[in-house]
């Protein structure tokens, strides 16, 4: 085994969080997200929804690189425990290849069209 063998990289994700207008919350990813590493990102997400109540969370993908099946497998369980949980979640802004992803498995319209949370609507400029 090489010196170079010993050690793994990992994707490098970055996670930002900004309060939005009528208790919700911007969740912005930058980066890949991946096996490695979308449990980071599933955290935030899953503490938004639980733990801050956000009546509304978006998840801003402007700067995802990379998605793989896994990451795309954990929005939609968060995306379906936040409904479940009164709240809600979508994506905005996917990059050209998030966009490209999402649109070959027939996800894009359903993960980046909010299901209408009560009393809360996006904000005109994203």
């Amino acid at each position: 085994m090489s010196p170079a063998d010993r050690f793994a990289v990992f994707p490098e994700l970055h996670i930002t969080v900004e309060p939005l207008p009528g208790q919700a919350l911007r969740v912005r990813a930058a980066g890949e997200v991946t096996v490695e590493n979308v449990a980071q990102l599933r955290s935030v997400l899953f503490r938004a929804i639980d733990d801050v109540r956000a009546r509304a969370v978006e998840v801003d993908f402007e700067l995802v690189t990379f998605i793989d099946s896994t990451a795309i497998g954990k929005l939609v369980s968060a995306r379906a425990h936040a409904i479940g949980s009164g709240s809600d979640l979508w994506i905005v802004n996917p990059s050209p290849g998030v966009r490209r992803v999402l649109s070959l498995l027939g996800l894009l319209e359903t993960l980046s069209t909010p299901t209408g949370t009560r009393g809360w609507a996006p904000p005109k400029s994203a």
